[in-house]
């Protein structure tokens, strides 16, 4: 079974190596291309370099790690009273928004209605939080009879439940395209439409991490028959973890559509345009998860309950779920914005959306697909050079 990976691993090696190299060499094709055929006059650049960045909410889901001593009571404080447990689900949330960079440098040869190009979009978020919910400490009571007064006792420690939780996501897309403008008139003198077909890398991962305790009944009583009770000083704490990595990566054709049309201005001025466009893709990858969970029940009884009043172990359990498989992940997304165009600078600003469908596995102790999502609001800046 390790050869197998291993030889499967190092055929996805070979491939993304095989596409990075053909990819720089078709670029540097094109940037000989281009210096050849600025010596011409131009009245438009030929290279043209953009950046910007992005903000995105992130849609997908997860499975959720819940150990048997939360599953009786999943409500929150303070929504009952004195109840300290906390609910494990909404904590393991995958991450919903996140900030990012994109790239992109695009040839357009003198003399040719041909571009081509390459960009990078790349986006990451993280977050923690640790929520403690403690009653009061309470003062128990001896009673012996059912008519004799209580006789408190010194406070114990309260009812506790104690989370901690961290998330990381990561996700980056690379594009190169080859693409031709066919506009042919259809938004009029001024309108431009461009079909482009290329390759699209993408790779996605997510970590999380999660540690629960909880305390639901630190002291009790004990009761001998019905008139009779006193405190049983045997304290419990429960313990739950849960680590989890999951991540995509894969390669594939891809086609786009790109549409532009003049709103108001001049060519040799300035230029308010409208933007909007669509795209395609067939990724082929790998999908990875690793998942690890541990339970555990401590207990101190004392020495007349027949313990040493030490802490000790009373159970643990733990499993461990790595799983890879090879998928095939359809991509589409769309964009539309503005933008405000100058003979050598552009700005633009728009709304993108961008879905891969099956890409992430949201599974714990199974294999579950997930589609995972970006989309939000972008701004880009773009500067021509030469021509």
């Amino acid at each position: 079974m390790s050869e197998l990976s291993t030889t499967l691993e190092s055929r996805f090696e070979f491939h993304k190596r095989l596409l990075i190299t053909s990819s720089a060499v078709a670029l540097s094709t094109c940037l000989c291309v281009s210096g050849g055929a600025s010596a011409a006059d131009s009245d438009h650049p030929t290279v043209w370099i953009e950046f910007g960045g992005q903000f995105e909410q992130i849609a997908t889901s997860q499975d959720a790690f819940e150990p048997p001593f939360s599953a009786n009571q999943p409500s929150m404080l303070p929504i009952i009273p004195g109840d300290t447990q906390i609910a494990p689900a909404a904590l393991q949330k995958p991450l919903d928004s996140s900030f990012g960079f994109e790239g992109k440098i695009s040839i357009e040869p003198e003399g040719s209605d041909w571009m081509f190009s390459a960009g990078i979009r790349y986006g990451r978020s993280n977050g923690a939080k640790h929520i403690h919910n403690q009653t009061a400490p309470k003062s128990f009571d001896f009673r012996n009879g059912p008519y004799q007064k209580y006789l408190p006792l010194p406070a114990s420690y309260g009812k506790f439940a104690d989370a901690v939780t961290h998330k990381d996501e990561s996700h980056t897309i690379l594009d190169f395209q080859a693409g031709k403008d066919v506009g042919l008139g259809i938004f009029g003198r001024h309108g431009q439409a461009i079909i482009n077909v290329g390759l699209r890398f993408a790779q996605f991962h997510s970590d999380t991490q999660l540690a629960l305790s909880s305390g639901p009944n630190p002291f009790g009583y004990k009761y001998l028959g019905t008139a009779i009770k006193f405190p049983q000083f045997r304290p419990f704490t429960y313990r739950g973890k849960l680590e989890a990595s999951r991540s995509f990566t894969g390669f594939g054709p891809s086609a786009s559509w790109g549409a532009s049309t003049l709103l108001i201005g001049k060519a040799d001025e300035a230029e308010f345009r409208f933007d909007w466009g669509a795209h395609v893709a067939l990724l082929f990858g790998r999908q990875k998860a690793n998942v690890q969970l541990q339970t555990s029940e401590y207990s101190k009884p004392l020495p007349s309950q027949g313990g040493s009043g030490l802490i000790h172990q009373v159970y643990q359990t733990g499993a461990k779920h790595p799983r890879s498989r090879s998928v095939v992940v359809p991509n589409i997304g769309g964009l539309a914005g503005v933008s405000l165009k100058f003979p050598n600078a552009k700005v633009s600003l728009g709304y993108r959306a961008d879905f891969f469908f099956g890409a992430m596995d949201g599974g714990i102790d199974t294999h579950r697909s997930e589609t995972i999502g970006f989309f939000g609001p972008f701004a880009t800046l773009s500067i021509g050079l030469g021509g």
